[in-house]
């Protein structure tokens, strides 16, 4: 990586961690194999501003759709579909959308003709290893699939922000559980294991005779969440769905405890 690439970069990621303090829009993604390509392509909807991944390899950029302001190591550059640019490895590039959704394409090599997601992400992309609850890739998968959550309840953050607010049937958790409030990386604040949690046990509980603790309030939604609601008679308990580390935010999909707390489907979903 070159000094600009290198400078460009560190002031995507500078913008990264504004961005992620703010609620985030569904981004919806398409991914397309060819014989020696894979083609990763998103849909971005107006008005949204986006930071990438940092790449570990070259690759190219086509713009299908619509007109986005982009930063290259030049400046900040428009283009307007039907475009195209090579961009550099290390690059890590910052995009705002105008008044039209965008279609964006990043397009790479693929030799071995690989089609596991998770294989291709970890040659492609640079992730801080520091777990998967706490990593940038995790965190931005959270946001955009909550958009998409949001989106499938017809709700937006203020909603949601309103229901966190509602205290008329909060009461304090209970002392014998390790979980402590604390700042989140993915959203205001969460709730965090302050001990380690094997496969099945009860982390704490959501809802006790019918009012909230602090886990019903504060766990923030992720898809490849770590712990599930479980409903004991009248009460909902939240419990662990893989081994937790102490330290390490619990998360849960809001999906789930729609169903458990409302019996609700979403839109398209069988109970």
């Amino acid at each position: 990586m070159d000094a600009v690439t290198a400078l460009t970069s560190e002031r995507v990621k500078r913008l990264e961690t504004e961005l992620l303090k703010l609620p985030q829009a569904a981004i919806v993604t398409e991914h397309i194999f060819g014989r020696g390509i894979y083609e990763r392509k998103i849909t971005i909807p107006p008005w949204t501003i986006l930071t990438g991944a940092e790449h570990k390899t070259a690759y190219r950029v086509r713009v299908e759709k619509g007109t986005i302001a982009v930063t290259t190591d030049a400046g900040v550059k428009i283009l307007t579909a039907p475009a195209t640019f090579d961009a550099p490895a290390g690059a890590q590039r910052a995009g705002r959308v105008f008044d039209n959704e965008v279609v964006w394409v990043d397009i790479y090599d693929n030799p071995d003709n690989c089609t596991d997601i998770s294989v291709l992400e970890s040659r492609l992309y640079v992730v801080p290893d520091i777990g998967l609850a706490n990593s940038r890739t995790a965190v931005q998968k959270a946001h955009v699939d909550y958009g998409a959550f949001l989106f499938q309840m017809g709700m937006n953050q203020n909603d949601m922000d309103a229901i966190v607010k509602i205290e008329t049937d909060v009461i304090d958790m209970p002392k014998d559980y390790a979980v402590e409030l604390k700042e989140s990386p993915i959203h205001g604040k969460g709730l965090f294991a302050q001990q380690a949690f094997r496969v099945g046990d009860v982390v704490c509980p959501g809802r006790v005779k019918g009012c909230r603790t602090l886990g019903g309030r504060f766990i923030n939604h992720a898809y490849e969440a770590n712990i599930k609601p479980v409903m004991v008679a009248d009460d909902i308990y939240a419990v662990a769905t893989r081994e937790i580390q102490p330290g390490e935010e619990l998360l849960v999909d809001y999906r789930a405890s729609m169903r458990v707390n409302f019996g609700l489907a979403l839109p398209g979903e069988l109970l």
